[in-house]
C-alpha cells in the first residue's frame, strides 16, 4: 500500500524530533516538538479492575469544555500538522462529547488512537465511535471469558467487550471504514496461563493484540517496591518468562501480535528485575539502551486541563489558562536537570534474555529509583 502524504509527514516529523533529542550532544534538544501526545479526557471509570484504582475516583471533574478541547486540537493542527494523538482515560467514552472530539480530530487529519474498555451495554456509543473514523480503536482485553471479567471486576465484562469488538468489525465492514482494532492485554499473575488465548482470539482480519507488563496500580501512591506484595505481580518469575516466550513463538507462527521481539525481551527483563527496570518500563522506553528524558517529546493533557511532560513532575501549565504551544515552549527543561531516568540505561538488552533464572532482586535488596507520589 502506498503511504499517504499525512503518513509520510508523520514519519518524518517523528524521526526529526527524536533525533533532535541527542543531535550535537543535545544542543538543539529544546527545539523538540511533542511526539507522544495524549489526551486523558477523564479520570473516572465504570470498570473495577484489579490492576487499576482509577475507578475509585468519584465526583464531578473540573474538565475543559468540548469547545476548549476543540481549540486545543485546532491549535495543535496549525502548529504541528497532522501528527498522532491518543484519546484515553479513565474510560474516555464516559465523556458525552468524546466521540464528537474524535470526529473533529479525524476531520483535521490527525492519526487518532482511541482507547476504551468496551464495557457498553448500549452499542450506539460504540457505533458513534466507529463513525468518528479514528485511525485505531484500542480495547482492553486481559483474557478470554471469565478471566477477563474477573480482572475487570464485573461478571459480564467479557460478554460486553466481545460485543463491542463485533460491533466495530461490523460497522467497519458495512461503512467501508479503515480503522484498525487493537486489543491491549496487561500481563499479570491473574492471566499468565491464558495469554495465548487472547492472541488466538485477536487473530482475524484487521485485528491484532499488543501485550504490556503489569505496573503499579494507577491512581495509587508511589511505592518503589510495590511488586513485592502486589497480588497482580507474577509470583513465579520463571512462569512469566515462559509465558512471554510462548508469545514470541506464536508471533513467529503468524498470529496477530503487534509487539516486536525486542519489546518482548524487555518485558522478560522487567519481570526478572522489576526494581531496576520499572522506571523505563513506565516511560515506555525499555527498548532504548540509553533512555532520554521523556520531557523532550511527551505532551500529556490531564482531565482538568493540566499539561504534563513527565509523569513524575508537576504540571507545566493548563490549557484553560494558556495556549498549548505557549505552554510547550515555556515548559521546564527537565532534561537539563536530574532526569528521573538517569541511571536507568538498559545496555543489557543486547544480551540474550532469561539465560539465568531467577534474576529478581531479593526483598532485602534496595530498589533503584523513586517515583513521585
Amino acid at each position: 500500500m502506498v503511504p499517504t502524504p499525512n503518513a509520510v509527514y508523520r514519519r518524518l516529523y517523528e524521526g526529526v524530533n527524536h533525533r533532535l533529542r541527542s543531535f550535537a550532544g543535545g544542543r538543539f534538544a529544546h527545539r523538540c516538538r511533542p511526539v507522544s501526545i495524549m489526551f486523558l479526557l477523564t479520570e473516572l471509570c465504570n470498570a473495577r479492575c484489579v490492576h487499576c484504582d482509577i475507578w475509585k475516583n468519584k465526583g464531578k471533574e473540573d474538565s475543559p469544555s468540548a469547545s476548549q478541547w476543540r481549540t486545543v486540537l485546532d491549535d495543535l493542527r496549525s502548529w504541528l500538522g497532522p501528527v498522532s494523538l491518543v484519546f484515553t482515560g479513565g474510560e474516555a467514552l464516559l465523556k458525552p462529547y468524546a466521540t464528537e472530539l474524535a470526529a473533529h480530530a479525524s476531520s483535521r487529519g490527525f492519526w487518532l488512537e482511541f482507547l476504551t474498555h468496551g464495557y457498553w451495554k448500549d452499542q450506539k456509543r460504540i457505533e458513534q465511535l466507529a463513525l468518528a473514523q479514528p485511525s485505531r480503536i484500542t480495547i482492553s482485553v486481559d483474557g478470554v471469558g471469565a478471566v477477563h471479567s474477573k480482572i475487570r471486576g464485573r461478571e459480564d465484562f467479557f460478554e460486553h467487550t466481545n460485543r463491542t469488538i463485533e460491533t466495530l468489525v461490523r460497522v467497519r465492514s458495512e461503512s467501508g471504514l479503515r480503522y484498525r482494532i487493537l486489543l491491549k492485554t496487561v500481563i499479570m499473575e491473574q492471566n499468565l496461563g491464558c495469554l495465548s488465548e487472547v492472541a488466538r482470539y485477536a487473530t482475524r482480519e484487521g485485528v491484532a493484540v499488543f501485550y504490556q507488563p503489569i505496573e503499579q496500580n494507577y491512581n495509587t501512591a508511589e511505592n518503589p517496591t510495590w511488586f513485592l506484595n502486589s497480588p497482580t505481580w507474577p509470583h513465579d518469575p520463571a512462569a512469566a518468562v515462559r509465558a512471554v516466550q510462548e508469545l514470541i513463538r506464536l508471533k513467529r507462527s503468524g498470529l496477530h501480535i503487534d509487539n516486536t521481539e525486542e519489546q518482548f525481551e524487555a518485558i522478560i527483563r522487567y519481570f526478572l528485575d522489576p526494581a531496576s527496570l520499572q522506571r523505563v518500563t513506565q516511560a515506555h522506553v525499555a527498548v532504548q539502551k540509553k533512555p532520554l528524558c521523556v520531557g523532550l517529546t511527551m505532551l500529556q493533557l490531564q482531565s482538568n486541563g493540566d499539561v504534563t511532560i513527565c509523569n513524575h513532575r508537576p504540571a507545566v501549565g493548563n490549557i484553560k489558562e494558556s495556549p498549548i504551544r505557549q505552554i510547550w515552549e515555556r515548559r521546564t527543561r527537565y532534561w537539563e536537570q536530574a532526569c528521573c531516568l538517569a541511571g536507568c540505561a538498559t545496555d543489557s538488552l543486547s544480551q540474550p534474555a532469561a539465560d539465568g533464572l531467577p534474576m529478581t532482586r531479593s526483598r532485602e535488596e534496595p530498589p533503584i529509583g523513586q517515583r513521585r507520589s
